[in-house]
């Protein structure tokens, strides 16, 4: 008897919703279910006068011990009370009772304040009316959450093989579909360029990553929710897992000056190997990994964002220096060891050469023209800024070697100067003349023009002087009158020669037609 009594009372245990509570949670979402809006009342077949239900009322915080979102704290009375319902089909019904994952305490006063607001704008409209009489952009808003959320719920319910997520883009909804589970599905391409398209899934079966494709280039099978019928898909996105990663690089250590690149990013896996990417500088630089778990293959390159420097003032440019020197190291066979950093374990990939010598030939070009730029712009004080187009660069380049050698001759290890003479007396000895010649100062004037990028700048003036210079013939030459024979100023031992801009007119013109960059010495 005691242990009957026993039972029954703990078959009793649950806090149940009264038959009123349930009437009024139906009745203020208009009978709709709270996460997927499907209607839940509907009149019996065969009859006239009755009607069933699919309906059920779920508790927030579970009526029982050991239920989802069990709340101790609860006083029977508030957990069979009307504010710890919430109105659902029996599906949504089942999985809000039963899985403990799917929604918080949270998730579930959202649907039921989101379901009664719905119901209010529905009231004594016509179907889908409703949404044209939203003006207030709050109110928009969260009519668009609402119906991406219980779309998402709607699309589980097809295929509960898969989590849905739902956002609004420009031209209409976006679809995230993530397998829970191992699902057997295929892929039909109907591209055009059917190689092209289908050698990239095949990399992205391979090592995973992401991949886009146009609507009509793609079907897939497998699931339900692959078909389009509704409406056509106008792009599939494919993503695989990723996993943060920290790839460090290090570039010439066999070197007394090694070079380290910390490049963030992510990892992905796929059927044949793996795959890490990463940044660095800003996005700038970009290094990929690609092995397969064999070691049959192991690619790595580095891609470096140019375009970034777009416009920009070429004294600004960000980390110009740093990948400058990365272009110069691997202008040639250098070594290149790869570590990696997962959830604070850092491996070690391996050591390997990286010869950039031909495919960075056209980088290094492009960086040592902008080199000159920049060296040109801060001389002159010309404030340049970078074609809009970065490959204008070397489009419009020229050479501007021999002006650079000039404005760094302080700098360089040159100490001497050549130039041209003609004699005007041929009886006069010129080299006896240049035997005997004391050391003495010296300063050459240059009238310098440029045009540059479109532009023209100057005039300006530019002196080289040296405290004391000796000069003589370069080479054998004959001394004539009226021909010029070449000669040479070398700077005496303890003295350099000094470049100096003495009078300067930076405004920029704009040039009809455009050469590359040019200029003039007189």
């Amino acid at each position: 008897m005691c242990m009957g009594r026993g039972s029954q009372m703990g078959t009793n245990a649950r806090d149940d919703f009264s038959r009123a509570v349930k009437q009024m949670l139906a009745e203020r979402v208009n009978f709709h279910c709270s996460v997927c809006d499907a209607p839940t009342l509907g009149p019996k077949t065969g009859t006239t006068d009755k009607r069933f239900s699919v309906g059920k009322a779920a508790h927030i915080k579970a009526a029982a011990k050991n239920g989802p979102r069990y709340e101790k704290n609860q006083t029977p009375a508030e957990r069979k009370g009307i504010k710890n319902g919430v109105w659902a089909c029996a599906t949504c019904a089942d999985i809000i009772d039963r899985d403990s994952d799917a929604y918080s305490v949270a998730d579930l006063l959202r649907l039921k304040a989101d379901a009664e607001w719905v119901a209010n704008i529905r009231a004594g409209k016509p179907p889908g009316s409703e949404l044209s009489a939203l003006t207030s952009p709050t109110a928009i808003k969260r009519a668009v959450d609402v119906f991406c959320s219980r779309e998402s719920a709607r699309q589980e319910r097809i295929d509960p093989r898969f989590k849905v997520g739902v956002r609004m883009g420009e031209s209409g909804p976006i679809y995230e579909v993530t397998a829970k589970e191992t699902v057997d599905a295929q892929l039909i391409v109907t591209a055009e360029d059917k190689e092209r398209k289908v050698q990239a899934l095949r990399d992205f079966f391979n090592y995973g990553g992401h991949l886009v494709l146009d609507g009509g280039d793609l079907r897939m099978e497998g699931s339900p929710l692959f078909k389009t019928d509704e409406a056509a898909a106008t792009r599939w996105q494919l993503s695989s897992t990723p996993r943060p990663v920290t790839m460090t690089v290090v570039l010439a250590e066999g070197t007394g000056s090694p070079l380290y690149i910390e490049f963030i990013g992510n990892g992905t896996q796929g059927n044949k190997g793996a795959r890490l990417q990463g940044t660095a500088f800003g996005g700038m630089l970009t290094a990929i990994l690609t092995a397969d778990y064999s070691g049959a293959l192991t690619d790595f390159t580095f891609n470096i964002d140019t375009q970034q420097w777009a416009s920009k003032p070429v004294r600004r440019l960000p980390h110009f220096s740093r990948l400058h020197h990365i272009v110069q190291l691997l202008a040639s066979p250098t070594q290149v060891r790869i570590l990696f950093t997962h959830e604070g374990l850092e491996s070690e990939f391996g050591t390997g050469l990286f010869d950039g010598s031909e495919t960075f030939r056209p980088l290094r070009a492009l960086f040592d023209e902008i080199a000159i730029i920049r060296r040109l712009d801060d001389f002159f004080d010309l404030n340049l800024a970078l074609p809009a187009d970065i490959s204008d660069v070397l489009l419009l380049q020229c050479d501007m070697a021999w002006l650079l050698d000039v404005i760094d001759l302080e700098t360089s290890t040159e100490t001497e100067v050549n130039f041209f003479a003609a004699s005007s007396n041929q009886a006069m000895p010129l080299k006896a003349i240049l035997a005997n010649q004391a050391p003495q100062a010296m300063t050459l004037k240059h009238h310098i023009d440029l045009e540059i990028y479109g532009r023209s700048y100057g005039p300006f003036g530019l002196e080289v002087s040296c405290p004391a210079v000796r000069i003589h013939v370069v080479g054998p030459a004959t001394i004539e009158s009226g021909v010029s024979v070449e000669l040479a100023m070398r700077a005496v031992e303890g003295n350099h020669w000094t470049p100096r801009l003495v009078d300067k007119h930076p405004e920029s013109k704009m040039v009809k037609q455009a050469p590359a960059a040019t200029g003039s010495v007189a």
